[in-house]
């Protein structure tokens, strides 16, 4: 099969191919990863520091609720530390975590080097089992169903099912994909499967 739908489906182009083929990204390639990397570290900074103002906000709610109550720090019991510690520390402690991981995550680097798998293309069907909110706003789980392609020893998780049309299972492929995401960068035939 002619792999001009594999270069739309996955979106490279020879140049593309040829540095993935020698180990590098392409310029392209590189830059929109940059891009990517840079929209995921903004989205992950901002949430933390949205953890961070709740924390900060449940601080001042309980803090001045203790106080309009009559609160004096002179004349402070022990009931009150407590429940000035379980209602300032415990949402510190939870969204402080969250902010942590968030920040965390943000300003860790993921190894983007390329990777390469050849091998016989397989197609299975898997069951997930996801969450979601009712319109009640209660949790409750579906069972969804997506396709992994499997090439060798190399599961890429989720992919669209049109891939299907595009690439013959039992031919042999050879993929070339970032190693921490499995971001498939490029791909190309090999052999026709037996």
């Amino acid at each position: 099969m002619s792999d001009i739908p594999l270069q739309r489906f996955f979106e490279f182009d020879e140049g593309d191919l040829h540095a993935n083929r020698n180990g590098r990204l392409s310029p392209k390639q590189q830059k929109k990863i940059d891009e990517g990397e840079r929209g995921a570290k903004n989205i992950l900074v901002g949430a933390g520091v949205v953890f961070i103002l709740i924390a900060l906000g449940v601080s001042y709610g309980v803090l001045s609720s203790a106080l309009g109550r009559g609160l004096s720090f002179s004349h402070i019991t022990t009931d009150d530390i407590i429940g000035l510690g379980l209602g300032v520390g415990l949402p510190w402690l939870f969204l402080g975590l969250l902010a942590f991981g968030s920040f965390r995550m943000a300003f860790s680097k993921l190894d983007m080097s390329v990777q390469k798998v050849e091998g016989k293309v397989n197609f299975v069907k898997v069951e997930k089992r996801e969450s979601y909110k009712t319109a009640g706003g209660s949790d409750s789980y579906r069972t969804v169903e997506e396709y992994e392609l499997r090439v060798g020893k190399v599961n890429f998780e989720d992919v669209d099912e049109e891939l299907l049309n595009i690439i013959e299972e039992g031919d042999t492929y050879a993929f070339y994909y970032t190693k921490d995401a499995k971001n498939i960068l490029s791909a190309e035939f090999v052999a026709k499967g037996k």
